[in-house]
């Protein structure tokens, strides 16, 4: 679940088990686990509190919830807000637990079809990826490909 600008603790040490624990908790609940629910986790298996809240924070930063486990698989009631004078609309606290979201989650807004649609920006990412890779052929790094067709153009 990590994104490669972080690396993940080496497996079988006591913070690959607090990493493993918040993948598995996020995993179940289809959204990004909670500092709380990690940390009570990681010290009922046996874990150290301070350990768990350090390592937590890491792997907040790398989480990215994986494709089969996206938060359109997870719905909830429809809710009735109102938007503000100031054109603030406050996000209930159910959906921001079903989209995995909290205040300090960057996130990405559009329309479509006449629907307001909000999407953390690391869940629109891992679409985007995976979008490419379902492209990717698997004939090379496409730097290559381009670099080699600029020296061909350079060249000619």
């Amino acid at each position: 679940m990590p994104s490669s600008a972080q690396k993940r603790p080496s497996s079988g040490t006591l913070t690959a088990r607090v990493w493993e624990i918040a993948d598995r908790i996020s995993l179940q609940a289809g959204r990004r686990a909670s500092s709380t629910e990690v940390i009570d986790a990681v010290v009922r298996d046996g874990g150290n509190a301070n350990t768990a809240a350090t390592q937590y924070q890491a792997w907040k930063k790398t989480f990215v919830l994986p494709a089969e486990a996206t938060p359109a698989r997870v719905t909830t009631d429809s809710v009735v807000v109102q938007m503000g004078r100031d054109g603030r609309v406050l996000v209930p606290q159910a959906l921001r637990a079903a989209m995995g979201v909290d205040d300090t989650t960057k996130l990405t807004a559009r329309v479509e079809n006449g629907e307001l649609r909000i999407v953390p920006q690391k869940l629109a990412l891992a679409r985007l990826q995976a979008l490419v890779k379902a492209q990717d052929k698997g004939k090379g790094s496409a730097v290559d490909e381009l670099l080699a067709d600029r020296r061909a153009d350079a060249s000619r």
